[in-house]
């Protein structure tokens, strides 16, 4: 418990306790290879710019089919506020004239600025350490991730910084996360990036099953 709260290493990184200790009681520490700085550092830059690289270019054309008919036409109610998770989850904030993420705006940018952002933006290993906090597992933060890099360029500005926080607070709440940003979750500032054609990022795998 130490260890991962000193570390901010979510619980699903690590071993079951017992196991390790056993294992660690047969090991010959004197035998353990040194650490390899170079090594690390190649680790951190691929998670960091490389991967970021990569997700932008994977295809993004895959739909789920929709289930249509029966008792569905009632629980899909996509037109009134009484609608299945309708005003609620990812769905909050649709159609009202303010960003929903910035009602919590305020404590958002407090953490975004104790992460020493450069030139307003951080890495993905810094966002990591606060992201994991929330103790949900690496598959969702790293849809939460993508989400939330909505102009994909490996790093998050104070906006999607907040909008990473804003998704993370859906999923403890209960509910799922989509594979792609509704219209009304894109950061005011990065509407221009979508011609108003709603959408946002997110490379849509399924549900919460994306590696982070």
């Amino acid at each position: 418990k130490k260890i991962q709260d000193e570390n901010m290493v979510a619980t699903s990184d690590l071993p079951e306790l017992t196991e390790m200790q056993d294992k660690l009681a047969q090991a010959d520490f004197q035998k353990f290879p040194p650490l390899k700085e170079k090594l690390i550092a190649q680790v951190n830059h691929m998670l960091d710019k490389d991967i970021a690289d990569l997700m932008a270019i994977v295809p993004t054309d895959f739909t789920e089919p929709v289930i249509r008919g029966g008792a569905f036409d009632d629980v899909k109610d996509m037109t009134s506020p009484f609608g299945f998770e309708k005003c609620e989850g990812i769905d909050l904030g649709a159609g009202e004239p303010d960003w929903i993420v910035t009602k919590e705006r305020g404590k958002w940018d407090d953490i975004f600025q104790s992460l020493s952002p450069t030139k307003g933006k951080i890495t993905g290993s810094v966002a990591k350490k606060e992201m994991v906090k929330s103790r949900l597992p690496n598959p969702v933060l790293a849809k939460v991730w993508r989400l939330a890099d909505v102009d994909q360029d490996g790093m998050l500005d104070a906006d999607e910084f907040a909008l990473s926080m804003h998704l993370i607070n859906i999923k403890l709440d209960g509910f799922d996360l989509p594979d792609d940003l509704p219209s009304h979750l894109i950061p005011p500032s990065k509407k221009r990036l979508f011609n108003g054609n709603g959408g946002g990022s997110g490379s849509g795998s399924g549900s919460d099953r994306d590696s982070y």
